[in-house]
């Protein structure tokens, strides 16, 4: 009978360093602009070892985008009402509210289109998880329709200087992605 590891927290550690480095890159350069020797020298961590974890930028950002869907799976799992697409758009708002300037940069840039194409493809992933566990799954084109719908509401909110409250955001957002979703 093989024995379940506890993972290294070494390893945990740097990984996290490397990613709260890119992150932190992000808020200041577009992804273009960045290297990996500008995310080593952040998190002061060494080339090699960023190697030993990652072989390009592109698999630091899937790792970062893994814990993000991790956490708001986690979220959905331990709340069982029925909540209808809500904590995935609830969290959506809260996060984009907190990161505007990072929000409108990055989906206008044609540079930055790859984080936001990721961004996107995991709150559907998200999306559709708390679908699922809800027992009312949804087909992928559905899906993609409300968190791009979602996505464009965010955009037209950001725009106006995010004068509309959040809590009345949210429950447009979560309106919208209903009738959409039971379509």
């Amino acid at each position: 009978m093989s024995e379940k590891r506890k993972p290294d927290r070494r390893i945990a550690r740097t990984q996290n360093a490397l990613w709260s480095a890119l992150h932190e890159l992000l808020q200041d350069h577009s992804w273009n602009n960045i290297n990996i020797k500008m995310i080593c020298d952040t998190a002061d961590v060494a080339r090699s070892s960023f190697y030993g974890h990652f072989g390009t930028k592109s698999d630091l950002l899937d790792f970062g985008f893994v814990g993000v869907v991790r956490d708001l799976t986690q979220l959905i799992s331990k709340n069982t009402s029925k909540h209808e697409g809500s904590l995935t758009l609830s969290w959506l708002v809260d996060h984009i509210s907190a990161n505007t300037s990072f929000f409108t940069r990055v989906s206008q840039s044609e540079s930055d289109q790859i984080i936001f194409a990721r961004f996107r493809s995991a709150c559907e992933g998200v999306l559709s998880e708390e679908l699922r566990a809800m027992d009312r799954p949804a087909d992928a084109t559905s899906i993609a329709f409300a968190v791009g719908g979602s996505f464009a509401v965010i955009r037209q909110w950001v725009e106006a200087g995010c004068i509309e409250n959040t809590s009345d955001l949210k429950q447009r957002l979560i309106t919208l992605a209903t009738k959409v979703l039971a379509a």
